[in-house]
């Protein structure tokens, strides 16, 4: 955003129903109004013609409060003890809303969860098309829950969610590239919950799993009998009923070891107490533990914390950085309904922008010495944004698209030979070596790929032997042609530039040309080709598309890949970003 200049404030429809009511992520800036979210992405990571509209940002209203039968059924009255007017009775406004760490949502992005007044905590999904988010998971359906016989409603109780936050990302060895997810849950017990968050599929919506790793009981809940709540107030009622409202990560303890982190909780309750405030200790042991991409080597756990003079630090902005930037929505509104100044500005949270240069505020304004009424419509929520610092662009995103092609290739030459197992492994292995031998055949710099030249050609002979031998056998005759077109006693001899693609359309050979941005076959149908595999993509639907630079590739969740470890699944595995400027791809 730093090219588009300072940020002007942004307008939205309806009032915030809760306290924090602003989150901003690696992509999206998210807006609690009421019972709808509001998305706002920056138009610097669109192209222009699907932003015309908006000079800054794209708007989009996403409506939370409306759930299935299968997503949430019907909940009957509770008794008088174990009352809650949210789950039962409510419109499903907002609580609160987050967004995750990096890494866990489809194409490596950030999922939304959305916490409403019904007690649900919900995970919404993009695929980073603009406008295009889901309702995945209910995480609700993932909590635990212990039926105690002599009282049966405790199991609902255990089920209902009152407060919830992401912890931040921890640096893990077993998995450099992306941290663990945790999430943190408080339910209507006053227990609290520590989930490792993970999707089973990282290219389609939804399949998600949770792995409980940690849970502290932070009190008791009130157990006086149903007659002798009737005699307390309505306020009493709830404030007993409802241990927790606010989970908060406010600070990190000092701790020095690489892999150890010791984050702290801060819990609030409706009661007027202090809150609490709990250290999370996640520690990944170095010794005797096999690497999991999951994080199963992490150890986690919450005990009680000691200040030690210490006061926990807030992660949000202060308020007051938005003095100036409230001057001018401040003015309009008092000339507006000439209030001769006399207005009252409410604050519904703040937030950093991922990079720390930019603070948002979300903010609404009302007369101050008179009844304010006004219809739905006339509702409106601003958000207003502060310069922290200036935005510096990391020029090491963007690599040079020799030098991508050239990482690409030496992974591919990295990997074990019987990793090439079906007709995609092995045209991708071929298209590399043919990218070889066309961009370096004339060239001095041959000398340096003379490793993954040979490892190339190694094992391509190898995957002829076994399709020979009926090891693995083409899926198609038309795989079976693409494997011969070119003739395999010497497909991948020095200098031949052929390919064992063929043309669905009229069955010709796709000649590989470099550099293998398009590709057109001898008949003259012409293609584009994935920026990553070089195969040339000759059916609609298969693509995804890097948010950033526009990059065209494969996408891995709409191909049929082998079982188990193999080339093509190895290789989108690794390069789940976009190689060449680190973006996340959208759909």
């Amino acid at each position: 955003m730093a090219s588009q200049g300072p940020l002007r404030p942004v307008e939205l429809p309806y009032w915030p129903t809760c306290r924090e009511a602003l989150s901003w992520s690696e992509h999206d800036l998210a807006v609690a109004a009421g019972e709808v979210v509001h998305i706002l992405t920056p138009r610097d990571v669109l192209s222009p013609q699907e932003d015309p509209g908006q000079k800054q940002w794209h708007k989009f209203t996403l409506r939370v409060n409306q759930f299935e039968q299968a997503e949430w059924p019907y909940q009957e009255l509770a008794n008088i003890k174990h009352v809650s007017f949210g789950e039962e009775i409510s419109d499903s406004t907002i609580v609160s809303l987050a967004w995750s760490p990096p890494g866990v949502g489809l194409h490596r992005r950030s999922v939304l969860a959305v916490l409403t007044s019904n007690l649900v905590l919900s995970i919404w999904e993009t695929d980073g098309r603009l406008g295009m988010w889901k309702r995945t998971c209910i995480v609700n359906q993932h909590l635990p829950a212990h039926v105690n016989r002599q009282d049966s409603s405790q199991a609902r109780r255990q089920k209902r969610i009152r407060a919830f936050c992401w912890l931040p990302s921890v640096a893990s060895a077993a998995s450099p590239l992306w941290s663990p997810t945790f999430l943190v849950v408080a339910d209507d017990t006053g227990t609290i919950f520590i989930f490792r968050v993970w999707k089973n599929k990282n290219g389609v919506y939804g399949h998600w799993s949770f792995e409980m790793v940690a849970q502290h009981a932070i009190g008791t809940v009130d157990t006086q009998s149903p007659l002798a709540m009737v005699r307390l107030s309505l306020r009493s009622i709830i404030s007993h009923s409802s241990p927790v409202s606010k989970l908060e990560i406010v600070g990190t303890g000092a701790n020095g070891e690489i892999l150890s982190k010791e984050l702290l909780l801060q819990v609030s309750r409706y009661r007027d107490t202090l809150p609490q405030t709990f250290a999370v200790n996640i520690e990944e042991p170095t010794q005797g533990k096999a690497a999991d991409p999951r994080g199963n080597t992490f150890k986690v756990s919450i005990t009680e914390f000691t200040s030690g003079g210490r006061r926990p630090n807030s992660r949000r902005p202060s308020e007051s950085i938005f003095e100036v930037a409230i001057q001018k929505p401040r003015s309009d509104f008092d000339d507006k309904f000439s209030l001769g100044g006399r207005i009252r500005l409410r604050y519904y949270g703040t937030s950093y922008s991922p990079d720390k240069s930019q603070a948002a505020a979300c903010i609404s304004l009302h007369p101050a010495d008179m009844i304010e009424y006004g219809i739905p419509s006339t509702q409106h929520t601003k958000v207003v944004f502060a310069q922290i610092k200036e935005h510096v662009r990391d020029g090491r995103l963007n690599k040079d698209a020799s030098a991508v092609h050239e990482e690409i290739l030496q992974y591919m030459a990295s990997t074990p030979a019987d990793w090439i197992k079906k007709p995609l492994d092995w045209k991708i292995a071929k298209n590399a070596t043919a990218h070889i031998f066309g961009s370096y055949q004339h060239s001095k710099a041959l000398s340096s790929w003379a490793y993954p030249t040979s490892k190339l050609v190694s094992a391509l002979s190898e995957s002829e032997d076994r399709i020979k031998e009926g090891n693995t056998l083409p899926a198609s005759n038309k795989d079976k042609e693409s494997l011969t077109a070119s003739g395999r006693g010497n497909a991948v001899a020095p200098g031949n530039q052929e390919t064992c693609e063929i043309c669905e359309i009229c069955d010709a050979v796709i000649p590989f040309s470099v550099p293998p941005i398009s590709a057109r076959c001898d008949r003259g149908h012409q293609f584009s080709r994935c920026n990553l595999s070089f195969i040339a993509i000759q059916e609609p639907g298969l693509s995804k598309y890097c948010a950033k630079c526009g990059r065209q590739f494969l996408d891995a969740a709409k191909l049929s890949l082998p079982d188990g470890p193999s080339l093509s699944q190895a290789l989108f595995d690794k390069f789940d970003v976009c190689p060449y400027c680190q973006g996340k791809y959208r759909g």
